[in-house]
């Protein structure tokens, strides 16, 4: 008898402006927040504070990292 995995993703594609590279990109997210550039590869977390913008993940502090860790990867059973 075979055990099944299913995982769900929920990605988000969005279009914006990349802090790294200076240009208008598509940001791809699997995690809810955190994005990747599809031009330069960098990780960026969103912010939403009137209106939405977007700074590199390595500022990140050790908090914000732990709360990535707990929200990535659900998996049903």
């Amino acid at each position: 008898m075979a055990i099944k995995h299913i995982i769900k993703f929920n990605t988000e594609v969005v279009k914006g402006l990349c802090p790294e590279c200076n240009e208008d990109t598509i940001l791809v997210s699997v995690v809810p927040e955190f994005y990747r550039c599809s031009l330069c590869g960098n990780d960026l977390k969103q912010h939403v504070n009137g209106k939405i913008s977007y700074i590199p993940a390595a500022t990140l502090s050790d908090k914000e990292k732990q709360e990535l860790l707990i929200k990535d990867g659900q998996t049903e059973f």
